[in-house]
Formats: structure tokens, sequence, C-alpha cells
């Protein structure tokens, strides 16, 4: 497999240490945005559906007994359709990529493995590494959930910072010093990560039997998002499907920095808003490392943007109290989000991404 830098054009072959090819003058806080690109793929990485409708996915080197992916794809409406990401062997959709970036950990010969991470990441990362017999070493701020602390506590190290902007910093700093026997686990950009993730709108497909005309994810680095128009796109490519599903970004009005930036037609790899509202989901962000790589696929007509607030999130959960006990908070943003789009007609297919399970439950 063969990885491009959008900026330089520079090639390099897979496996590369992304951290390490640095454009300084676009990042923030020693944080680089995306800017990578795929020219083509390992078989490892390669997903398809069988003529019975079976998601094949692809076999690793190494394979854990934490097995992520075929979650249930459960009818809310009869146009509606949530994918329950929750029942992943971590809780949420994360796991879908641990299998492939661990092997690329393996590939680099490290034995440690650096996160930065607020929640559901660092939880995946942290109980995968432990599968793999790979050091796990967690950067998180003071002000994290008690439930997320419970988890990540399992890390081998954690470090604490004062802030959530300096615990990237912190996360930065010494995976640069440490590289020699340290993996970078940056999620936002790895394109390992993003090709394990991509398997969930296969099943979607394989499920449905059609491409859906919507897809709702909540964005938080947005690499989720990128992976699943990926895949999208890789199906309408192969002729799997006859056409590319929309993609709907959810994200927290006030804390939206990608629909910000796209209606003030700010095409570059990073806008930071100032002040972003704050929020009891974990959505509300200045700035998005994806944020150029979503501003294109808006530009494509392949995806939108649906600004909630925790009012309209509350709103829901007021009427479906049962959600919030099974799923978290954030996850209930893609469903303020399908009430607000209010496009229930009978010839349009919703899929509503639900991402994490209420750890406050575990």
């Amino acid at each position: 497999m063969k990885v491009i830098c959008g900026i330089c054009k520079r090639e390099f072959e897979y496996p590369v240490e992304q951290m390490h090819h640095r454009h300084r003058d676009i990042e923030l806080d020693l944080v680089p945005p995306n800017f990578w690109d795929i020219k083509d793929y390992l078989p490892e990485f390669e997903i398809k559906i069988s003529n019975e409708g079976k998601v094949i996915l692809p076999k690793f080197r190494e394979t854990s007994g934490l097995k992520a992916g075929n979650t249930p794809l459960i009818q809310y409406l009869p146009n509606v359709f949530l994918k329950d990401e929750s029942v992943n062997p971590t809780g949420s959709f994360k796991d879908r990529g641990m299998d492939s970036i661990m092997n690329e950990i393996l590939m680099h010969g490290k034995n440690k493995v650096s996160v930065v991470s607020c929640g559901s990441g660092a939880i995946a990362i942290i109980n995968y590494a432990k599968e793999y017999g790979i050091k796990s070493l967690a950067f998180i701020h003071e002000g994290i959930s008690k439930a997320s602390l419970r988890l990540i506590s399992n890390a081998d190290e954690v470090f604490y910072s004062s802030t959530f902007i300096k615990s990237y910093e912190d996360f930065m700093k010494y995976s640069l010093e440490h590289k020699s026997d340290v993996f970078c686990g940056f999620l936002n950009t790895n394109i390992s990560y993003m090709l394990g993730l991509r398997s969930m709108s296969y099943e979607i497909v394989a499920d449905l039997r059609y491409a859906p005309d919507t897809v709702f994810i909540p964005c938080g680095s947005g690499m989720d998002i990128l992976a699943q128009n990926l895949a999208f796109r890789e199906m309408y490519n192969a002729g799997v499907i006859s056409k590319i599903p929309k993609i709907g970004v959810v994200e927290i009005a006030g804390g939206n920095p990608i629909a910000q930036g796209f209606e003030k037609g700010v095409n570059d790899y990073l806008y930071v808003i100032d002040e972003p509202v704050e929020s009891k989901t974990i959505l509300s962000n200045d700035t998005c490392f994806n944020y150029k790589k979503i501003f294109d696929m808006v530009s494509r007509n392949e995806a939108f943007f649906v600004s909630v607030s925790d009012d309209e999130i509350d709103d829901f959960v007021l009427t479906h109290p049962d959600f919030l006990r099974k799923y978290d908070y954030t996850s209930l943003s893609v469903m303020a989000a399908v009430k607000k789009y209010g496009r229930h007609d009978d010839d349009e297919t919703i899929v509503a991404v639900i991402t994490c399970k209420n750890r406050m439950e575990v």
C-alpha cells in the first residue's frame, strides 16, 4: 500500500509512521491535521460483500479475541434504522479499527502505544493493546468523566494534564521524544485505523441489500465520517450500490467548526473557532483535524451538516428515556439530528449510527 502526503505529494510505502512526516506550519499545538491520502490497498484491508450478502472482512497477520463488527441494524421507524455500535467489545465503533492499528504497531516493531482521548478511543486502544501484548500510555485531562477514567485507568501508564488542549500537547511531545519504542496512536489521522472503521458501511449495505439515502454520524475527530464515505464510494465504484449515500455530519451548535468554516468558505486544513459552547456531549470543539477532508465531502454533495444543541438532545431524551439508559449522551445527538432533519418520507431510507453505550451503567 502507498500513502501520499496531500501537501508535498511525496509517496510513502506502508507502513509509514505518519507523525514523523511533518508540516509544522499547519500544525496546531504540535498536532497535525489529516493531509494523508491512499494510493492503493494491501489485501488485508480489502472488504467485500458476498453474493449472499455476507460481509467478508480482511485477514490480519495477528488478531485478538476482541471481535468487532457484525453489529445489529435495528428498524426504528418504517424508513429509519439504527446501527447499534454500542455492542462492540469495548462499547464503541472505534473497536473496528483496532486490529488494523495494532498490526501496524507490530509491523513497526514497537512495544508501546500512546493515545490521547477523553473516552472511547483510549478505552479501545488500551483493551486491544493488552490483547496484543503492547503497553498502553494514556494522556488525559483532569476534567475527564469518572466513567471514562475508571476504564482508562487500565492503561499501563496514565499521564494527567490540566486541560484538554494541554493533554494533546503533552501527548505529542512525549510521542515525538520517545519514537524509538512508542507508536503514536493519534487516531484522527491514522490510515490503518480508518480502513478498519469502514467495515460498518459494508454491513449496512449487506443488511439492507441496498444503499440508504442518508447516514447520520456524530462528528468528533471526523475519522469515522471519512471512513464510511470511502466505503460507500468503493461500493459505488465496484457496482455494488447504485448511489453514494449522503452523510449527515452531526455537530453541536456553537461548537461546530466544520459547519462554520464551510459556511465562510474556508477551504484549508484547519478552521478554529473561538470559545466553543460548553456541552454535555464530547462533540463541542474549536477545530477538527479532518476539517478539509469533510469540507471536500460536502463540496462533492456527499455530506451535509446538522448542528444540534443540548436542549434538542434533552428533548429527545425526555420522550425516549430508555435510549439514555443504553446509549451515551453524545450518541443521542444523532437521534436529535434525525428528528431535526425531519424527512421521514417513505421513499428515503435513513440510518442513524449509535456510536457508544452508556458507560455510567457499566
